[in-house]
């Protein structure tokens, strides 16, 4: 790939996707083997499989694998937002963080890894675009010949 975005946002899509199912599963140890929890944590699992399949599919040049490196991208943005603004009513609400770790620490947490989400989004947006310039210019190229 000759494409510098599409590297990066593939590689931490990647990282984001072994990332947030382990740091689910050390964040809600105490409650994991909770079958009525188990929606609490298996969206991140969800998540991480979804920039994963994206980044293989990516790697193996699939068609389109860029819009679907996009959309998981957006899909994990925005349950992660639910997440972060479900975290920070925690707060309002006085109400401890369910899982193993503060509050506070969580929040912050989550916070960062929304920043790092929507960094990979735009990196996979701009590949796209650069993508989508290189086939025009190639098929304007064709059409001049």
């Amino acid at each position: 790939m000759n494409n510098k975005p599409l590297n990066l946002s593939v590689r931490m899509a990647v990282v984001m996707g072994i990332f947030l199912p382990l740091a689910e599963t050390v964040r809600r140890s105490n409650h994991i083997l909770d079958i009525t929890r188990f929606f609490n944590w298996f969206d991140d699992y969800i998540l991480g499989g979804l920039l994963l399949l994206a980044a293989y599919w990516v790697t193996c040049k699939k068609a389109n694998a860029i819009v679907y490196l996009v959309s998981a991208w957006a899909f994990a943005a925005g349950a992660l937002a639910l997440s972060f603004l479900g975290q920070l009513d925690y707060f309002r609400t006085h109400t401890t963080d369910p899982g193993v770790f503060n509050t506070s620490f969580v929040a912050v947490a989550k916070g960062i890894i929304f920043a790092y989400l929507f960094v990979g989004l735009a990196l996979a947006i701009k590949a796209n675009a650069i993508q989508e310039q290189r086939l025009l210019q190639k098929l304007k190229h064709q059409s001049e010949r």
